[in-house]
C-alpha cells in the first residue's frame, strides 16, 4: 500500500484492512456512459484491484455533456479504450479487463461469476433487466441505477433480496416499453447516480454501513431531495421468486 490511500486509512470503516479488501476485489462495470463514468473514476481512485469494463459503443460528441471519463480527443474511440486510458492515468495500480462489446445474456452469463459485484449502468431498461437476471442466476450482487432528466434511482441486490425485476416489472410482464424518443439527462444527475453506485460497492467490499437492499433510493435535483421506498420481494417474480421461472436469454 502507498500514501495514495492515506485518507482511507483514517476512516474507521475502511482503514488498512478495508483498503486491502478493495485491492483484492474485482468489480464488473457494465456501461461507460453517464452513470458508469463517475462510478469507474471513483472506484479506480479508491484502489479497487480489478475493474472489468463492458461497452460496445464509441464516444460521440453528445456524450461529453455527462460522460466525464471521456474527452474531446476521444470522439470516435471505443468507450472501453477511452475509459481505460483515463483510469490508467488516474491510478496505474488498477488492473483492467476489456470487453469491447455490448452486454448480452450469453456474454454476462459466463462472466459475472468472475467478479465480486457488478455495477449496472447501461442505457436501456431492458438491458438493466437482463443484467439483473444474469446476476440473480449467478448469485452475484449488483448495484443498479437509472437517471431521467433531473431524477434518478439506485438499488442494490444481493442473493435472497428483492431483485430489480421485483421493483420495476408488474407481475406477469416481461418488461416495460422503451421510450420512443430520447430522454434528456442532466450531467450532474448522472454523476450523482454513478457516485451512489460506487458508494454502494465500497460499502459492500469493505463491509460497513447499510446497503440499499429491499428498497430504492430516489433523488430529485429540482428539490434536492433524497428518500427511499421499500421494495418487497415478490414470490411470483420470474427471476428470483419461488413460484417464478428463471429467465434465460429473453427480456
Amino acid at each position: 500500500m502507498t500514501d495514495r490511500y492515506y485518507r482511507h486509512y483514517l476512516i474507521p470503516e475502511i482503514g488498512r484492512e478495508g483498503q486491502h479488501r478493495l485491492r483484492a476485489s474485482a468489480v464488473l462495470l457494465i456501461g461507460l456512459g453517464g452513470l458508469g463514468s463517475p462510478a469507474a473514476l471513483y472506484l479506480a481512485a479508491a484502489g479497487v484491484g480489478t475493474l472489468g469494463l463492458v461497452d460496445g459503443d464509441c464516444v460521440e460528441i453528445s456524450n461529453l455533456q455527462r460522460q466525464v471519463i471521456h474527452r474531446t480527443g476521444d470522439i470516435g474511440r471505443s468507450k472501453v479504450d477511452s475509459a481505460a486510458e483515463t483510469i490508467r492515468e488516474l491510478n496505474p495500480d488498477v488492473a483492467l479487463r476489456y470487453y469491447r462489446e455490448y452486454a448480452t445474456h450469453d456474454l454476462l452469463a459466463g462472466m459475472v461469476q468472475d467478479y465480486d459485484i457488478v455495477i449496472s449502468a447501461p442505457d436501456t431498461f431492458d438491458a438493466r433487466l437482463m443484467i439483473n437476471d444474469c446476476c440473480v442466476a449467478a448469485g452475484v450482487p449488483c448495484v443498479h441505477a437509472g437517471v431521467s432528466g433531473i431524477e434518478g434511482q439506485v438499488m442494490t441486490t444481493l442473493p435472497g433480496t428483492a431483485c430489480y425485476r421485483c421493483a420495476f416489472v408488474p407481475s406477469g410482464d416481461a418488461g416495460l416499453p422503451e421510450a420512443v424518443s430520447p430522454i434528456g439527462t442532466l450531467g450532474v444527475a448522472a454523476a450523482l447516480g454513478g457516485t451512489l453506485q460506487a458508494a454502494e460497492v465500497l460499502k459492500y467490499l469493505c463491509g460497513y454501513g447499510e446497503l440499499m437492499t429491499d428498497r430504492i433510493l430516489l433523488f430529485d435535483l429540482a428539490g434536492t431531495s433524497l428518500y427511499s421506498v421499500p421494495v418487497r420481494k415478490r414470490q411470483e417474480c420470474r427471476t428470483c421468486g419461488v413460484t417464478g421461472h428463471p429467465v434465460s436469454g429473453s427480456k
